[in-house]
């Protein structure tokens, strides 16, 4: 283990005492159950929306009418903005 300094708001440094004398768990372990729980989170994030990327690739694949949705969808915009479509 490496040793760091952290310094705390008193409200902090209160409330980490007041939970130490409670659960009988050393204030420095529970900094580092607190950074743990922080790094997890982190990562957790970070693999979440890779995993959504990954479970959304393909996902109309099999749509047919894609194209006529997307001419539609050109068609009102030309009709919305002449001055954009006419150049």
């Amino acid at each position: 283990m490496q040793k760091i300094q952290v310094f705390l708001r008193e409200d902090q440094k209160t409330a980490l005492k007041s939970l130490s004398a409670r659960t009988g768990v050393r204030q420095s372990d529970l900094v580092r159950q607190g950074v743990d729980l922080l790094l997890e989170g982190a990562s957790r994030r970070t693999t979440d929306w890779r995993e959504a990327t990954r479970a959304a690739a393909g996902l109309w694949r099999e749509r047919k009418d894609l194209d006529a949705i997307s001419e539609e969808m050109h068609a009102s915009f030309r009709r919305r903005f002449p001055a954009v479509y006419s150049r």
